[in-house]
């Protein structure tokens, strides 16, 4: 790794300033929680903290920033890159690890992303270390949601949000990525201050077929039966089901808006968003947004596709009519 993406907007955050703040205090904690769903943000915090540890600017570009940048410094670890789980063998080394001398004499970071996929065996197996620290040994724990994590755990951790980004920020670093104004303008109107679904939305070249996908699609399910039409349709194969799954979040946001009278985020599709609106409750939005978490979870732990869409659709069909007002 050798770029970092959207320094400017992170190094901004309340989060970064906090911990930052934290480290120029020598108040460094041993551990932190840092919630966030937004992948690209906390990737880049990540690598602020790092570098702010070992240099005093944070920079980027001396020789310390860099090592952290290549991931060749010894001292510093990112855990779970390209990996969604890890066993409680693999926790017990990286534990093991810790307690050793660190390579350069000064402090040792420990940076994990999805911790929330961490099953209870491993996440207690590493609580003894997080309740009884090594000196100058810090541990940094992401996740999108405290859901999956155990209260222990967070007993021992200092949590701290990374808050969604302003849209006019988040406009700004997409057109700093090359993102052309006008998909930047429509990425950073829908993406809810979160950078990664930005980026998502504004990449998308089929953006506008999919929209119509994930809406014509929950006007249609009305029930078990219509659910199994869909099984085997496109939107749901292994290579789109991440894709649709996220579009039926946007579709499902906007419905709530129109639910509160707010601004309709997909205004060119608004009657259709209001009908969906009708035929789901604000209190079954909010359990199919649930239902989603959910299935982003299963296709995580490998559940295959067809599977979460079995499961995704029966569940939308018994939230729809459950929460009827």
């Amino acid at each position: 790794m050798s770029e970092l993406r959207y320094a400017e907007e992170v190094r901004q955050s309340p989060a970064f300033r906090s911990i930052e703040s934290d480290i120029a205090r020598e108040e460094f904690s041993h551990a932190y929680f840092i919630l966030s769903e937004d992948k690209d943000a906390v990737e880049t915090l990540f690598n602020l903290i790092a570098m702010r540890v070992y240099c005093d600017e944070a920079c980027g570009h001396c020789a310390e920033c860099h090592k952290i940048l290549m991931r060749s410094k010894p001292d510093v670890k990112f855990l779970a890159e390209g990996k969604e789980n890890f066993t409680v063998d693999e926790i017990s080394a990286v534990v093991e690890d810790a307690g050793m001398t660190s390579f350069e004499g000064g402090r040792k970071l420990y940076f994990f992303k999805n911790f929330e996929n961490l099953a209870e065996a491993p996440q207690n197996k590493l609580l003894k270390t997080l309740e009884e620290p090594f000196d100058k040994v810090h541990f940094l724990l992401s996740a999108p949601s405290v859901a999956t994590v155990l209260p222990t755990v967070l007993s021992r951790v200092k949590q701290v949000t990374l808050s969604p980004f302003s849209e006019a920020s988040v406009r700004r670093a997409l057109v700093r990525e090359g993102v052309s104004p006008e998909r930047a303008d429509r990425g950073a109107r829908l993406a809810q201050g979160n950078l990664t679904r930005a980026w998502e939305f504004a990449a998308d070249e089929d953006f506008s077929r999919h929209v119509e996908e994930a809406i014509d699609f929950l006007l249609a399910l009305k029930s078990s039966a219509d659910a199994y039409k869909y099984l085997k349709a496109g939107i749901f194969s292994k290579e789109r089901i991440e894709g649709t799954i996220r579009m039926i979040e946007l579709v499902m946001h906007s419905a709530m808006s129109a639910h509160l009278s707010l601004p309709i985020a997909l205004s060119e599709r608004a009657a259709d968003i209001v009908k969906i609106s009708e035929l789901y409750s604000m209190s079954a939005i909010g359990e199919a947004l649930e239902v989603l978490l959910t299935c982003r979870a299963r296709l995580k732990s490998y559940c295959g596709a067809t599977n979460v869409a079995d499961y995704l659709m029966l569940k939308l069909v018994e939230v729809k009519y459950k929460c009827r007002s």
